[in-house]
């Protein structure tokens, strides 16, 4: 019996101490994972980087502010990144807003590319919309049933027409002479599946699906938002019973042995509902933290590296095998068709999306990072620059040679790591100098002038900043590198106090339920 009752003491203790150190934490989870889960619903919603760790602050043209240039005459550029776009002159010294027509909201302002046709027409792809430049400000452009992000434009062989690249699908849009005005028109073409192809996704994919509840659409979605604000009343009750016992016996003292109604109340209230909450739905709240602890190392290394089937009726389910794969598209001069990048590696395909795509051989192509390509450029001889986290590389198709862009050594063997010493995030070849000048994400670009304070103020969207404070990247000037375990750490203390918990419980349970039959 004694040996028992330290048992059930010592859980107590583990679910009260360590409960309370992680509760602050854990709320920032689930509020920052409601936001993740609803990017449109807080599009418009950002804060100011100046309260951010000096890491994400925009200085010498880093963190994404910058991905890439257009020459719009001899003197004017138009440069754009993930905060907007702007007009500045060929020596970077003078910037103006050139963000009118576009979404308030710094993450609808998210610019993927910028293209120019032969007739003059700007045209951009933000995150959400494709947008056209109509003298006086952007107008948006319809995409006729597309609820995806967009990934890319382009323009054809002829520089005439534009094509949009959405996460699954292309839209190309023509332009029509109705009663003296010109309507565009979006029509959407579907890529595909390429002979003898079969679709497979990352475990860490269907992982990360599971764990936002995307893996079962919207309803999964709503369900893993239930489970958030459980463990968030659970971290509140769970604080509540933690400070209300001294508060009480402190009220106690001060009003000779009488204690306030409502505080007894608070009190009852807070243990029933925190006992019954983490009792009945313990199975859905370990679900959504042991898969979260997946998403970051150590454990998702394996994850990436291991690839399955789709899952049947999920939304991995789909007729069209390129459901959220497209990532950057280019007109191949030299090969007269479609180049595109994609989560599974290059594809080609023909000019009118009729044939099946031809998917590029991995080991003569150039590693891109997970998080997407960022430079996609084809030079006069044929060959191509492609740049990303990953690094930046030369690549000839046609040969299958990569080499790197900075050293100019040959690549013999792909990279496993999704990162590389220069994490490229854009260019520029429309300074003065006509040098092509590359924009790392973290250290920014060499040989340009002093960034002006127009994109320093640019603010940081707040589903940005929930999904750095929900992966523990923003804890890294207090843990160091420690910060890559923050995630994986405070899983297993959050799962110690959901087990320890419901142990506690369950045996108070069967206790009580022992001493009711004593006295039948």
């Amino acid at each position: 019996m004694i040996k028992g009752k330290k048992r059930v003491l010592t859980w107590k203790n583990y679910h009260k101490y360590v409960g309370v150190i992680s509760a602050v934490f854990m709320l920032f989870f689930c509020v920052s994972g409601i936001i993740l889960n609803h990017r449109k619903l807080f599009a418009d919603c950002q804060i100011s980087r100046a309260w951010l760790p000096g890491s994400y602050h925009f200085q010498n043209y880093n963190n994404g502010i910058l991905k890439g240039t257009m020459a719009l005459d001899d003197s004017l550029v138009m440069a754009y990144g993930c905060a907007g776009i702007w007009l500045t002159n060929k020596d970077f010294s003078d910037f103006k807003d050139f963000n009118a027509g576009l979404p308030r909201g710094v993450d609808g302002r998210n610019i993927k590319n910028v293209v120019k046709t032969a007739e003059g027409t700007l045209w951009c792809a933000a995150l959400y919309d494709l947008y056209r430049h109509d003298g006086s400000g952007w107008v948006k452009q319809d995409l006729p049933d597309n609820e995806e992000r967009l990934s890319d434009v382009a323009l054809d062989k002829k520089g005439r027409q534009v094509l949009a690249l959405t996460r699954s699908s292309v839209y190309t849009v023509s332009s029509l002479n109705l009663n003296d005005s010109t309507v565009y028109k979006a029509e959407r073409r579907q890529l595909q599946s390429p002979e003898n192809y079969t679709p497979k996704v990352t475990l860490f994919k269907t992982v990360w699906l599971l764990h936002s509840g995307e893996l079962f659409g919207i309803v999964g979605k709503l369900a893993v938002d239930f489970v958030a604000v459980v463990m968030a009343v659970l971290c509140l009750t769970g604080m509540l019973l933690f400070v209300f016992p001294y508060v009480m016996r402190r009220h106690k003292r001060l009003m000779k042995g009488k204690i306030r109604k409502w505080e007894g109340t608070a009190m009852k209230w807070s243990q029933r509902w925190h006992n019954r909450l983490g009792y009945y739905l313990l199975a859905l709240s370990l679900l959504v933290v042991v898969t979260g602890m997946c998403l970051r190392p150590p454990l998702m290394i394996p994850l990436v590296l291991t690839k399955s089937s789709p899952l049947p009726g999920t939304v991995q389910d789909q007729e069209n095998v390129w459901s959220d794969k497209l990532r950057a598209i280019r007109w191949d001069k030299a090969e007269n068709a479609w180049l595109i990048s994609t989560s599974d590696g290059f594809i080609r395909v023909d000019e009118q999306f009729r044939l099946p795509p031809v998917l590029l051989p991995l080991e003569k192509s150039p590693t891109v990072s997970p998080m997407g390509i960022t430079v996609f450029k084809q030079e006069n001889d044929g060959e191509w620059l492609v740049g990303s986290f990953s690094g930046m590389y030369r690549w000839s198709p046609a040969s299958g040679e990569v080499a790197d862009y900075f050293s100019g050594r040959p690549v013999e063997k792909r990279k496993a790591r999704p990162v590389a010493a220069n994490m490229i995030s854009g260019y520029t070849d429309d300074v003065g100098t006509g040098k092509l000048i590359t924009f790392d994400y973290v250290k920014g670009a060499t040989g340009l002038p002093m960034m002006p304070q127009l994109l320093k103020e640019q603010p940081m969207s707040l589903w940005n900043f929930a999904l750095e404070l929900h992966v523990g990247r923003c804890y890294s000037p207090f843990l160091g590198p420690f910060s890559e375990l923050f995630v994986f750490l405070s899983g297993l203390l959050i799962t110690l106090v959901l087990l320890s918990g419901y142990i506690v419980y369950s045996r108070r349970k069967k206790k009580r339920g022992n001493n009711r039959d004593m006295y039948q």
